[in-house]
């Protein structure tokens, strides 16, 4: 074999070589590359998840219906902080329920459920939930029951609300609530249940609501 001949074999010997060297720093700069483009994906969904959560909870501050408000928190990304983003809603129409950590976890025409986080400042002297705390969490999922149930010209106003403790409440207490609305116009009252459990699945209260409500032809 001449020179002619064995001088293109080593040359690509060598190109194989460098070219094999050269790996690992473009898999580098592929890697980088990649990472640089999920970076930028994760924080353009970020901002735009950001600027959606706060454009709907500007959007729905002064909405009346809990269930038009819940509904328009149920987009991709947003959903996934849909209780905390309604704690926000729910604390602007009722104050007073924020002194309390509640987060409503479903609701449907006549349905809300959520649960009352534990917390040391609800407690009362016995290291169980405070009864204050127990009924306003009541009165709360009870309210956005009989709320999502109404039109815009109708109205509702709680008279009376009675509660029967079962037992001690403590840890994580969940709350749910049917309101059935009938058919008649005008006002009347109608009663319905919010019914308080522990982990256990065991009723620590069940609360008794007693709404007027007036509902008038759309």
């Amino acid at each position: 074999m001449d020179s002619a001949t064995a001088t293109p074999i080593t040359t690509s010997k060598e190109a194989f070589r460098i070219i094999l060297a050269d790996v690992p720093r473009l898999l580098r700069k592929a890697i980088e590359l990649e990472w640089s483009l999920v970076r930028l994906f994760i924080v353009g969904t970020v901002v735009a998840t950001a600027f959606t959560a706060a454009y709907l909870v500007f959007a729905l501050r002064n909405s009346k219906s809990p269930l038009k408000a819940w509904e328009s928190l149920g987009g991709p990304v947003v959903k996934a902080f849909r209780p905390s983003l309604f704690a926000l809603l729910l604390s602007n129409a009722n104050p007073f329920s924020s002194s309390i950590h509640i987060r409503i976890s479903t609701i449907t025409k006549g349905s809300c459920s959520g649960f009352l986080k534990d917390q040391r400042k609800i407690r009362n002297p016995f290291g169980s939930i405070h009864a204050g705390a127990l009924a306003t969490f009541a009165e709360t999922i009870g309210g956005v029951a009989a709320l999502s149930t109404l039109s815009k010209k109708d109205r509702a106003i709680l008279t009376s609300l009675k509660i029967d403790f079962k037992k001690k409440a403590r840890g994580l207490i969940t709350a749910s609530s049917q309101f059935t609305l009938d058919d008649q116009t005008g006002r009347r009252e109608i009663e319905h249940e919010v019914v308080l459990r522990d982990y256990s699945l065991e009723a620590v209260a069940i609360a008794h609501l007693t709404w007027s409500v007036e509902t008038k032809n759309d």
